[in-house]
């Protein structure tokens, strides 16, 4: 009974990513598909893009595993957000390279499956060692994206419209509309001065000024309950008592610019009834750049004051930690703004330079061409922003795709790694089959889906069963061994029939796909009667 005892709480005491899957395992089904993809990409001519493309799927995967961590799951959440558009850039670009490649020419037509292919082997591989592809998180990770991805497209589509608005190639935000803009929008009146816009502006400054104050702990600070502070607490409360009558200098500004555009030209004839001296004094007062830049500036950091101080205080009564989920998604799609915007050239440059060598000569520069005009219309960080705003539409998108799987039951809720690796490993092969790349690279993509499947299954079980830090990898070498001797032989049988056929099936793409089918049925067949 005690050695019973001590079995169990020795086996409570080992953390729950014990039962995971071998790392032996993991790091060879990893590697496989690795390989395999590698060698269908560079059997087609499109190596480098679909590299790309497989690091943005890997990417996605990293965003699932960040995001749906247990420990720093804020900070996980933070990251994961902040490293979705790039991850989802990366995939866009490197199945749109390969769309280009195929448009222009230089790769079969239908290369862009085997890119989508080698995306959703990357998204699978990366997820086998930390065994993170399972409904839960990617739920999670799912509503993160979605959240960040609408973020983004806003304050991109916002500065784009900005730019259109302003229609010059100017600093983002330099035109925005601001109330000093307000006189010029009742022409009848410029002549006058825009006392009625300029006491609203000031008023509400002051406003806003006073909320802030009071929202902050002014006032407690100040009382220490020492004799020496009571001057400072009665100066304190005589200006709290001036800003509090501000709302009175509100209605005045809304009557003068009410009476403005009711009265019209009434209302210049009563402006010139007044001494010049004083018209002039209030036109130059109310016209003061100084003044109002000053006013725009206080109304906006004391609105901001005292909204930071009603969210605190809700979030100190409600809980922090119920909202921290959310704040950490808005800190990492503002974190993912900054580096767009700050590495703006960067990434331009980049990406320019890799149109310029994807694409012919011609097309290249007209391309380039338009390129520029739009960078310099929009401007540089504007450009930049809409690409990682379309990044992470792209992460969102493919995550949301993930999601659908799961609900229809498609992909596993749990353990799925090796199988959407498989899956996109067999899909690579098989296109690429279709496509013309040669037998064996093909066939041995088959085997080697295979095989990870049967890996994947198996190191599940076995991690379930005895955990990933005990002694298994005999038992895991055998396994495999056993699976890639039946592949080979499979395949060794399926090329044997190809070289004694009079037609080339390389160069019949139906040929070649039911090849490849008959052997993967055969392969299939024959490592279940193994078991």
């Amino acid at each position: 009974m005690a050695a019973e005892t001590s079995d169990e709480e020795a086996v409570s005491t080992l953390s729950a990513t014990n039962w995971r899957p071998p790392r032996a395992g993991s790091a060879l089904a990893v590697a496989i598909v690795a390989v395999g993809c590698w060698l269908l990409a560079d059997a087609l001519g499109v190596l480098d893009s679909l590299s790309i493309a497989a690091i943005g799927g890997a990417g996605v995967a990293a965003v699932v595993w960040l995001v749906g961590r247990e420990r720093f799951s804020t900070l996980g959440t933070l990251l994961g957000v902040a490293v979705a558009p790039l991850a989802g850039g990366l995939l866009f670009v490197g199945v749109g390279y390969a769309l280009i490649a195929q448009l222009a020419g230089f790769a079969p037509q239908g290369t862009v499956f085997v890119g989508l292919s080698v995306v959703l082997a990357g998204f699978g591989a990366a997820s086998i060692p930390s065994d993170s592809a399972d409904r839960e998180r990617v739920s999670a990770a799912t509503k993160s994206a979605l959240l960040s991805a609408v973020g983004l497209l806003a304050v991109s589509g916002a500065l784009v419209g900005n730019a259109v608005r302003t229609q010059k190639g100017m600093e983002p935000l330099a035109d925005l509309p601001l109330p000093e803009t307000i006189p010029e929008l009742i022409p009848e009146a410029t002549l006058v001065p825009p006392l009625g816009s300029f006491l609203l502006l000031v008023s509400l400054a002051l406003l806003a000024l006073g909320a802030a104050l009071e929202a902050l702990p002014v006032a407690e600070l100040l009382d220490d309950r020492s004799s020496d502070d009571d001057a400072a607490l009665e100066w304190y409360e005589r200006l709290q008592s001036a800003l509090d009558r501000s709302p009175i200098g509100v209605v005045i500004g809304i009557v003068l610019l009410a009476a403005r555009v009711l009265l019209g030209p009434t209302y210049v004839d009563l402006w010139a009834s007044l001494p010049p001296f004083v018209v002039g004094l209030l036109d130059g007062l109310a016209r003061s750049t100084l003044l109002r830049w000053l006013a725009i500036r206080l109304l906006v950091v004391g609105t901001a004051v005292v909204v930071l101080v009603y969210l605190i205080r809700r979030l100190h009564r409600a809980g922090i930690g119920q909202h921290l989920g959310k704040i950490a998604v808005v800190a990492g799609t503002a974190l993912a703004l900054t580096a767009g915007w700050m590495g703006h050239d960067l990434l331009l440059n980049t990406l320019t330079g890799r149109l310029e060598a994807a694409l012919p000569g011609q097309v290249a520069e007209i391309v380039l061409q338009q390129v520029d005009s739009v960078i310099q219309y929009y401007t540089g960080e504007v450009v930049a922003l809409g690409l990682v705003a379309l990044g992470g539409a792209t992460a969102a998108i493919s995550l949301g795709v993930l999601r659908l799987g799961t609900i229809l039951r498609v992909v596993p809720a749990r353990h799925s790694g090796h199988g959407l690796a498989s899956a996109g490993l067999l899909a690579a092969g098989g296109f690429a089959a279709a496509l013309g790349a040669p037998l064996p690279e093909s066939l041995g993509a088959l085997v080697g889906a295979v095989v990870v499947w049967d890996l994947g299954r198996f190191g599940v079980n076995l991690g379930q069963d005895v955990g990933r830090r005990a002694s298994s990898l005999p038992v895991q070498f055998v396994r495999v061994l056993t699976a890639a001797l039946i592949g080979a032989v499979t395949a060794a049988f399926g090329l044997a029939a190809v070289s004694t056929t009079p037609v080339s099936i390389a160069t019949e793409s139906a040929a070649a796909v039911a090849l490849f089918a008959a052997v993967g049925v055969a392969f299939l067949a024959s490592l279940v009667l193994a078991r």
